[in-house]
């Protein structure tokens, strides 16, 4: 005797093979942008930009020739006078001069604009290209040492548990009892069930 999965259950196995092999891609996808160094990703740790950033929040930023940025876009750069921290705000004025873009910038819940003007160098900039709510904090791990390793190995499992799930082909013993025997009683048989055709 064997037990044929049903259609409903095999689609179903199917569906979860497939949603899990989709986030792995994803999964590969960001972290190859992020450690390739074409986006960044940055918690938002102050209110200055809301409700466009609000806190807690992560800023997703997009590697940018220098010369596409304008006026109105919300930039990430180094705070002038203070290297080591980096602020998020909207570009107000925009100037060149030569190979340097001269910016002013402000928050958006700020009442005036900030108290600097920065020069933005080199050929690229990050501009904000998306924001995802109530991750901010957790995505501080993204940048630390041990994240490109972390993040490669579990994307890695994710892809590994999909190709896995997909190939296995899904027996499910059942042990069977005559009761036509006496024997039957103390006797069990294992038969295995009709394999399900593995997820291609």
């Amino acid at each position: 005797m064997s037990s044929t999965p049903t259609p409903g259950r095999r689609w179903c196995r199917l569906s979860a093979n497939a949603a899990l092999l989709v986030l792995a891609l994803a999964f590969v996808t960001a972290a190859a942008g992020v450690l390739t160094g074409r986006y960044q990703v940055r918690p938002v740790l102050s209110s200055s930009m809301t409700p466009k950033l609000p806190v807690g929040s992560v800023v997703v930023t997009q590697r940018v020739p220098m010369s596409q940025v304008r006026a109105g876009d919300v930039i990430v750069f180094h705070r002038p006078g203070a290297p080591d921290q980096l602020v998020v705000h909207r570009i107000t004025t925009l100037s060149r001069t030569g190979g340097t873009v001269v910016v002013r910038t402000k928050g958006d819940a700020n009442p005036a604009a900030d108290p600097w003007t920065a020069s933005l160098r080199g050929g690229t900039a990050y501009r904000a290209v998306a924001d995802v709510p109530w991750v901010g904090y957790a995505a501080v791990w993204a940048h630390s040492p041990g994240a490109r390793r972390g993040t490669l190995l579990v994307g890695g499992l994710l892809a590994l548990a999909a190709a896995v799930t997909a190939a296995w082909p899904g027996r499910t013993p059942r042990r069977l009892r005559s009761p036509a025997s006496p024997a039957a009683d103390t006797t069990e048989v294992t038969m295995p069930s009709a394999a399900a055709a593995p997820a291609r």
